[in-house]
């Protein structure tokens, strides 16, 4: 079973990993992998799901005073922030129909030590070729075609180890953004996707499809990522204001080539 520990230590290793360019959930399937919990693969997958929908909380309390203005736009006149709010639906879409089609075949062909280490190396690749973008363009300047870039990435991240913050905030900065502004709109459109994800596993848990842990013990998965979340995106913020994602790169590529070694002894 899992118990209130392994809650807790993948809780906060969802809440830190989710944010930093480091692909949250191949950092859950390898820690799942070592920890040899008995769970179904699926049943797996919806505690991830359900540790991603505290993070969720995290980004609207974060981001609550632009998501009043975002959502507030589509009742008064604001066309500043409306624009915002559908170029963050049209960025959802590829993710989003990525993961209604390839749920399934997610949870069964992707979530190994393997693909996880070559994912991680995609995500760093992506980061070093991010130091080359040096746009200034802002959450309100993007364009459609800038949106769908992003969007597209986002849906590619459903690949455990292919980070969703990374490739998605690269994406952003060699399209034009600044850096800041590139974390933000990526932040920005996590939310929607983590939440459309979260409720497909409510579903499947209400249809019986899908068995979560005890309510205590994922209670404690949930305030762990929740918590570890907020700190995890105030400290990204801050850090990319002065220095580059792609220093990330250099744990990225050395914990690749250790997971490739020791795959072959699992």
């Amino acid at each position: 079973m899992v118990t209130h520990v392994h809650a807790l230590f993948l809780g906060v290793l969802q809440g830190l990993t989710e944010f930093l360019p480091v692909s949250s959930s191949g950092h859950l399937v390898l820690a799942e992998t070592f920890l040899q919990l008995p769970i179904a693969e699926r049943d797996l997958l919806g505690f991830d799901v359900l540790l991603h929908a505290a993070t969720a909380l995290a980004l609207l309390l974060c981001y609550a005073k632009m998501w009043w203005k975002i959502g507030r736009s589509a009742f008064v006149p604001d066309p500043q922030h409306r624009r915002l709010l559908g170029l963050l639906i049209l960025a959802t879409i590829p993710g989003a129909v990525a993961g209604v089609l390839l749920d399934d075949w997610i949870a069964e062909y992707t979530r190994s030590v393997t693909v996880v280490a070559i994912a991680l190396m995609g995500t760093a690749t992506m980061l070093i070729l991010s130091a080359f973008g040096r746009g200034n363009g802002g959450v309100h300047t993007i364009s459609v075609r800038q949106a769908m870039m992003i969007g597209v990435a986002q849906a590619c991240a459903l690949v455990p180890g292919l980070s969703r913050s990374g490739l998605t905030i690269s994406v952003g900065q060699l399209s034009g953004l600044a850096r800041r502004e590139a974390l933000d709109f990526s932040f920005l459109m996590a939310f929607p996707i983590i939440v459309g994800a979260s409720a497909m596993t409510g579903i499947d848990v209400l249809r019986g499809e899908v068995q979560l842990p005890p309510l205590f013990i994922s209670i404690t998965g949930f305030i762990a990522s929740f918590v570890v979340s907020i700190l995890a995106i105030f400290s990204l913020r801050r850090f990319v204001v002065k220095f580059s994602l792609a220093w990330f790169a250099l744990y990225l590529f050395p914990a690749a080539i250790a997971l490739l070694v020791a795959s072959r002894g699992l």
